[in-house]
């Protein structure tokens, strides 16, 4: 078994544990989406704040 494929069946065995709400991705307070901006600068084209290319 690779480290990676055991890393895959660990997590999957969190699921229930985690919050899998479909707006999970959503902000749920008023000022959420700024700080994100803030912290990430603009979301993706998905609406992701990935924070790749600032440093």
């Amino acid at each position: 078994m690779t480290p990676e494929a055991r890393t895959d069946a660990t997590e999957a065995s969190h699921m229930d544990e985690v919050d899998v709400n479909p707006g999970v991705d959503r902000a749920t307070e008023p000022d959420e989406e700024q700080v994100l901006r803030e912290l990430y600068g603009e979301p993706d084209k998905d609406g992701i704040f990935r924070g790749e290319g600032s440093a």
